[in-house]
């Protein structure tokens, strides 16, 4: 069959970056999603439409999460070093007041990672009169997510990838995408397959604030950085007693304040899991629960680490949203070879879908080319089948300058 035509089922970063990947390695592409991807967002129902971002997998299992993360990894530094829109590099801190139960599995694979001796002189961002048990520090990358999702829908244009808006009947898969028209099926729908057959989702609750105006943290030596921080249990966490961190993240002219991570499932309309517990009742800003936590919180750690002060009317919006954690709680990515039409499924990233995207759209277009066996010879963006991150970088950045 000559016709090397994907489909992708869904618009969000995991569809968006795999049509661009796909396209760029010379197949034809068509994008199918109930919405067009758009930059401004207000209280999405997924969080994915308002990432804070970092680029360390914080919420998501899978066996191939470090292939992917270290595959992300290598497109972001070197989109970085062509300074393509939006990519930032800076110190990041992790800090623990209660005993953590062990490391995270992604710091072994993080160039820098540095333990901090909690009894030294050494800068630890945290809030005084609170234990600290143990803190970490590593350089990561950032996506400042509206600059950066503006610069890929600008490469999405020029490539003139089409899109139809449609909200797809995942029972009718096959006959919608039949073998006559397409060649590939790539469903990045996020919860699409689990709502359509109306199973309860896996998700972990958020909320976030973007405080407007707001500076650039330095530490003593002069360094931006950032931080995630869990006070301990008296303090913030969920009535199943999981702590809750809190965190600050950079925009351009902008703070992200997080955050939430509340585990659950929404049946209908209806949350139905873990809940925070009202511990903390300071609320000098004025604020509903749980803003008024995650301000304040971060307010008194930043005036204690830095010389910055944030006040309440810099809020600019607060946005809450699910994180879609998938099934079982862990991300799919499934290729079903057995349909006349070859399906790939990617989703349930869990909050970690900017950080994965370019590992999982390099992953789908290598098992592309292993079903499919080449993609179209007439197009003009060929590249090589290895998908070199360093090629494909400078493609993308010439693109969005051009």
């Amino acid at each position: 069959m000559s016709l090397k035509k994907v489909a992708i089922v869904g618009a969000g970063v995991t569809g968006l970056t795999t049509a661009i990947l796909l396209r760029l390695s010379g197949y034809d592409v068509h994008i199918f999603a109930s919405k067009y991807p758009v930059i401004d967002h207000s209280n999405p129902f997924f969080a994915s439409a308002f990432p804070a971002a970092s680029i360390v997998p914080h919420s998501v299992t899978s066996p191939i999460s470090k292939k992917l993360f270290l595959s992300s990894a290598m497109f972001y530094e070197q989109l970085y070093e062509l300074n393509f829109s939006g990519i930032y590099r800076q110190i990041h801190y992790e800090v623990f007041s209660e005993p953590s139960k062990s490391k995270p599995a992604y710091l072994q694979w993080l160039p820098g990672y540095t333990e901090i001796p909690i009894n030294g002189n050494s800068f630890i961002p945290h809030i005084p009169h609170y234990p600290l048990s143990r803190a970490w520090k590593f350089p990561m990358f950032f996506v400042d997510w509206p600059v950066y999702w503006k610069a890929l829908l600008k490469i999405f244009t020029t490539l003139e990838i089409p899109f139809t808006h449609e909200i797809i009947d995942f029972s009718r898969i096959d006959s919608r995408f039949s073998v006559e028209n397409y060649s590939l099926v790539v469903l990045a729908s996020g919860s699409g397959l689990e709502k359509m057959h109306n199973k309860p989702l896996s998700l972990l609750k958020g909320h976030l604030l973007d405080i407007d105006d707001a500076p650039k943290l330095h530490d003593p030596d002069g360094h931006v950085f950032s931080y995630n921080y869990p006070p301990p249990l008296k303090v913030y966490s969920t009535r199943n007693g999981k702590p809750q961190d809190i965190y600050s993240y950079p925009r351009s002219g902008t703070m992200i304040l997080g955050g939430s991570r509340i585990a659950g499932k929404l049946i209908g309309e209806k949350w139905k899991g873990d809940e925070l517990l009202l511990n903390y009742k300071k609320t000098e800003s004025n604020l509903e629960w749980p803003y008024s936590a995650i301000f304040e919180l971060n307010k008194i750690l930043i005036e204690n680490s830095t010389n910055y002060k944030i006040h309440y009317t810099q809020i600019k919006s607060k946005v809450h949203g699910y994180r879609y954690l998938g099934p079982n709680s862990s991300l799919c990515f499934e290729i079903d070879p057995s349909k006349k039409v070859p399906h790939i499924h990617a989703y349930g990233l869990g909050g970690a879908g900017v950080t994965l995207s370019w590992g999982l759209a390099k992953e789908i277009t290598s098992k592309a080319n292993e079903l499919l066996q080449s993609p179209n010879d007439k197009n003009t963006y060929k590249t090589s089948s290895s998908i070199q991150a360093k090629n494909i970088s400078r493609l993308l950045a010439n693109l969005y300058i051009g």
